[in-house]
């Protein structure tokens, strides 16, 4: 048997928003899926990058035009996801909900993405 690394390490994940539009990213708790963390704002172009624990699970929410892609993270290495990969499944659905995951790139997978035709925002000046 070869023997196994038992210390904890980090590895990157890159989020990069490839799409003309900003979108947004937030960190979600693992165990309910509920919002927990700050939102970060990605115009066109931008990128964020995190430091997460190798192994361990991690989610996060992509919005963008009234959509959103839930995706769930577990990296054993470096990895990276573009905003347009979080809502290509939603592409490929016909009724705009996507109820099964779709895995889009190693330790990446889009757990839920839906539609929000509702969703409105509203400017105070």
């Amino acid at each position: 048997m070869s023997p196994t690394c038992t210390i904890p390490y980090e590895v990157l994940f890159c989020v990069v928003n490839d799409t003309p539009h900003a979108a947004t990213f937030q960190t979600l708790r693992v165990d309910s899926g509920l919002r927990a963390g700050p939102t970060v704002l990605l115009h066109r172009g931008e990128a964020i990058s995190l430091v997460l624990t190798a192994g361990q699970p991690y989610k996060y929410a992509v919005r963008q035009h009234g959509r959103e892609a839930n995706l769930s993270v577990k990296l054993w290495d470096d990895g990276s996801c573009s905003v347009r990969e979080a809502f290509t499944p939603l592409a490929r659905s016909s009724r705009g909900c996507l109820e099964e995951r779709s895995h889009i790139s190693d330790g990446v997978t889009v757990a839920i993405a839906v539609f929000k035709k509702h969703a409105s925002f509203r400017r105070i000046l």
